[in-house]
């Protein structure tokens, strides 16, 4: 036991050390970007629009000082980076926030992480039991209707799966809201919801639920279900097909057989030895395709009016905001650096093998 938990160890500090430059490397990626417009993009970050005359040329002299323009380019990279550290992320100007990068993100980002986790929720409280049953009733008619079903949202994208939901519950059902996070008749005149933002966590269901407003969280939690369904519709599908595979792969393992020949009911076999080995794979699999749901919010966020980063970072790409999109683009990569390094070493404690 001592020997593995030394090779844990050894593995740790080495995937440690490796996402240290993989960190550098993303920021160098954000700084060249910013840099191709040339030192006119950088300082469109920092300039409000309402700035002019003398008081301008100030701010911009004062810029070129602090990033030192004047140096090499390598330079202005490590003074650039310093900023970052310092939580200076620049400004941005959209029709939906002006203000610091940081506070943007502080504002927008827990909606996002809130539709994420539901729709993570869903993901594996909807995929693993679907792809067990198909693996388990193998080219049954269920299994060849999950099995397309599957393959056509893995198919669609994902803006047309949203589509295609607001069809269903908004217009012919009418059981469901199309856009944004509230009723806005609901919120009128509340102290914690000022501007389309909610106090003090910035998800409004949270919120309500802190301030004891049951009526907006249910509206709120209302919003939230087409959104989030969208987003896993459009990746449970993968999952489904994983956990299906790897199933089937474990239920012709010897010990599966074994345990059938000494009379071990099949509801126990299915549950207890096959599925228990067959998540493995499945979960580590499932935390690459949560990080990987962020690339859908943005798109998502935006077909349903959904306040977070996506809607966000795509009004910054619209209005060639730089300070935005370099804000929205440094955030989810460290975001999916980290998540990589979390699932890796998550994976390598489940799995001594991973360690050598």
């Amino acid at each position: 036991m001592g020997g593995w938990d030394i090779k844990l160890w050894q593995y740790v500090l080495r995937r440690v050390l490796l996402f240290i430059p993989t960190l550098l490397g993303l920021t160098i990626i954000v700084f060249v970007l910013i840099h191709i417009g040339g030192t006119n993009k950088l300082l469109a970050m920092y300039l409000s629009p309402r700035l002019t005359g003398a008081a301008r040329q100030q701010i911009i002299a004062e810029l070129d000082q602090k990033f030192h323009f004047n140096d090499p380019i390598y330079i202005q990279y490590f003074y650039w980076l310093g900023q970052i550290f310092e939580g200076n992320w620049g400004i941005t100007n959209t029709p939906i926030f002006s203000g610091p990068v940081t506070q943007a993100i502080e504002i927008f980002f827990p909606n996002t992480l809130m539709l994420t986790i539901v729709a993570a929720i869903l993901i594996w409280f909807i995929s693993i039991p679907l792809g067990v049953h198909t693996a388990v009733n193998r080219d049954k008619p269920s299994d060849n209707t999950i099995r397309v079903a599957s393959l056509t949202f893995y198919a669609m994208p994902w803006y047309l799966i949203g589509i295609v939901l607001i069809i269903i519950f908004a217009v012919w059902l009418k059981i469901l809201p199309i856009s944004g996070t509230v009723n806005p008749s609901l919120v009128a005149g509340l102290s914690w919801y000022k501007n389309g933002i909610s106090y003090p966590t910035h998800v409004l269901l949270i919120d309500a639920l802190i301030h004891g407003d049951f009526v907006v969280a249910g509206n709120a939690f209302l919003h939230l279900i087409m959104p989030s369904l969208t987003l896993a519709l459009g990746v449970m599908a993968a999952l489904v097909r994983l956990m299906r595979g790897t199933m089937l792969e474990t239920l012709d393992q010897d010990f599966v057989n074994f345990a059938r020949a000494k009379g071990v009911p099949e509801k126990v076999v299915i549950n207890l030895y096959a599925k228990n080995n067959a998540l493995l794979p499945v979960i580590t699999n499932f935390g690459y395709l949560v990080a990987g749901l962020l690339g859908g919010v943005v798109v998502i966020e935006d077909v349903f009016s959904y306040p977070g980063i996506g809607m966000w970072l795509t009004d910054a790409m619209i209005n060639n905001d730089m300070g935005g999109i370099m804000g929205g683009t440094l955030l989810f990569g460290i975001i999916l650096v980290v998540t990589s390094l979390i699932l890796d070493l998550i994976y390598a404690k489940i799995d001594p093998r991973i360690r050598y």
